[in-house]
């Protein structure tokens, strides 16, 4: 499941519990923090919070990745970096590759 479908069904999850919550009747606080930390906390939905909060390379940094790997022929990482800061850190790795070769 990719991260974005990942929130959303947390984010269906919560608003579930929270239904129940503020439905008439008894009402339980704990339980129902208990059940967000359950749906919320989970490594896996932490994980793709922070993945869909990070910028994406940009297509000049990708450009500029795929020629230094060319290069220092080495494998192309604009296959497989996720967010710009990675990239930049990429190209600057590559970069030094490139001037000791």
């Amino acid at each position: 499941m990719d991260s974005e479908k990942r929130v959303a069904k947390a984010v269906e999850q919560a608003q579930g519990i929270l239904a129940r919550y503020v439905e008439p009747g008894p009402r339980d606080c704990e339980d129902t923090v208990s059940e967000l930390m359950v749906v919320l906390d989970d490594e896996g939905v932490v994980e793709a919070v922070e993945e869909t909060k990070m910028e994406r390379p940009t297509p000049e940094q990708l450009a500029e990745l795929k020629r230094l790997s060319k290069l220092a022929r080495t494998e192309d990482w604009s296959e497989v970096v996720k967010s710009k800061e990675e990239a930049e850190t990429r190209i600057r790795d590559l970069q030094e590759k490139v001037k000791i070769e």
